[in-house]
């Protein structure tokens, strides 16, 4: 199975990564197999870095998946057709690219986690605090893994340890509640197993609270209405459990707000107090890099601005919707959002872009070598979820109130007082925009059908795009994976 990889094959894949830092360096580990290269504590350190690079993908993917899916943005297809404008209009087929390189990124990151996972006992790792930050990395980012796939695609293949091709042929989609057992295990394994926190460059590192931070999502998505069987909603009313989890990351002591909104995506400010969790990335020629900036800008506008490094696609654009619902003030409009500029022949190009991970002095090699980490879970998020807990558990208004109110005076915004679930989420949308959270928390809280298809009114101009309806919640099987042995997976509905 192509996603699904042999084990000779995972060992090869495996990528050295020189020490146990949050930037990643990366070299090839030379003719290894996965018989005789786990024998020390440096070889399961390498093999846990190559997990870590396995979420190089990870932005992009929610950029496409999320961002471009939801309201935020408005692609419906100009200048040619791209993978990304059938996300966009509710027009995919099972062989568009974006789905089979989810699926397969995914999934080889999982075999490189359970390789760590098979493999890793006491004899080859002594030291137990070792040993045990290792296994608490593999399941995190094993975890973080699945809760991508079943988000996307609802049911897929439960693979907890290697497997060969021929084997991974006979492993059929595990119903969503099972995929949901192994994410939340694995969570509240690594959770017990990770440090809280990470001294000098191991930061960025997964920790304890990064995992139950994860953990706190997994129920919220769980917890709301179900909109689609098979989805990945499953009204199992989990809100205490993800409040106090919440409320623990929120008493550590281990996190704090920064109230400079563009500190928070400073190149020089990175795994500042407000990351949970971020995937690390570096600039330099190593193969370390992000693409996010330039995927997110058009390359006339990087002409224009003298950053000598093509940028994207020219017709990835922010929605006028979300445009409009930043107020005037708001101190993360400016920030985020491009809006319009100066082409290099003198005309004013009146569209806008995402730029919220662009610094133009900070580019590297090519497009996609920028030094800018993605941020999985910050602070803020943490804060609005725990609001987000109150509201369904019946908590105190006071402290919703003070904690969406928190984050609209760093925004320069006034207070609000009631706030609603509604607010709620708006706020999320502004905080968090460009960051690929906007899709999940409209399917999450059981609007996405209602929202999309009363934004389709006003914003698509171009008519093209489908209504949204309840089987659109998740992706198709890539028919990639269904050539491999027909009658293995079944096409989700409506593809």
């Amino acid at each position: 199975m192509q996603a699904i990889i042999t084990k000779i094959y995972l060992a090869a894949l495996l990528l050295l990564l020189g020490s146990c830092t949050g930037k990643l360096d990366i070299n090839p580990v030379s003719d290894p197999s996965v018989d005789n290269f786990y024998r020390n504590q440096q070889d399961f350190e390498q093999a846990v870095n190559g997990a870590y690079n396995g979420l190089s993908a990870y932005p992009l993917r929610h950029f496409f998946l999320s961002e471009v899916r939801s309201d935020n943005m408005y692609v419906p297809g100009e200048g040619g057709t791209y993978d990304w404008n059938p996300v966009n209009n509710f027009t995919l087929n099972a062989s568009n690219t974006l789905m089979s390189g989810a699926w397969s990124d995914c999934y080889t990151t999982i075999m490189r986690c359970n390789a760590v996972l098979d493999n890793i006992d006491e004899q080859k790792v002594p030291d137990e605090a070792i040993r045990n930050q290792f296994t608490g990395e593999a399941r995190f980012i094993r975890a973080l893994m699945y809760f991508d796939l079943v988000r996307f695609f609802g049911a897929v293949p439960r693979i907890e340890h290697l497997v060969s091709a021929t084997e991974a042929q006979h492993i059929g989609r595990t119903p969503v509640p099972e995929i949901y057992d192994l994410i939340i295990r694995d969570l509240k394994t690594a959770a017990q197993l990770l440090p809280p926190s990470y001294a000098g460059p191991a930061k960025g590192r997964a920790t304890s609270y990064a995992a139950k931070g994860m953990l706190a999502r997994v129920y919220l998505t769980r917890s709301g209405p179900v909109l689609l069987e098979g989805g990945p909603v499953l009204n199992s009313n989990e809100y205490t459990n993800a409040r106090d989890l919440l409320l623990e990351i929120i008493n550590s002591g281990q996190h704090t707000f920064i109230n400079d909104y563009a500190q928070l995506f400073s190149y020089d400010n990175e795994n500042n107090t407000e990351s949970v969790f971020e995937v690390q990335f570096k600039s330099g020629g190593t193969g370390t890099g992000t693409v996010m900036p330039a995927e997110m800008l058009p390359g006339s506008y990087m002409r224009a601005a003298k950053i000598p490094v093509a940028g994207g696609n020219d017709f990835k654009f922010v929605s006028n919707d979300l445009l409009h619902s930043y107020p005037a003030e708001d101190k993360r409009l400016a920030f985020n959002i491009l809006q319009g500029f100066v082409d290099e022949n003198g005309n004013f190009v009146n569209q806008h872009y995402f730029k919220k991970f662009l610094d133009p002095k900070r580019y590297g090699v090519d497009l996609r070598d920028w030094g800018i980490n993605q941020p999985v879970l910050r602070y803020t998020d943490v804060l609005l979820m725990y609001a987000e807990t109150l509201l369904h558990t019946g908590g105190s208004q006071a402290i919703v109130d003070s904690l969406v109110n928190k984050v609209r005076h760093r925004a320069g915004l006034p207070p609000l007082t009631g706030v609603t679930l509604d607010q709620l989420m708006e706020e999320r949308r502004l905080e968090f925009a460009a960051e690929g959270l906007r899709w999940h928390d409209l399917v999450r809280t059981g609007t996405v059908v209602s929202v999309m298809n009363a934004w389709m009114v006003q914003e698509d101009e171009k008519q093209v795009m489908k209504p949204m309806r309840a089987a659109y919640v998740l992706y198709p099987i890539p028919q990639t994976e269904i050539n491999i042995k027909p009658g293995l997976y079944e096409q989700n509905a409506g593809y």
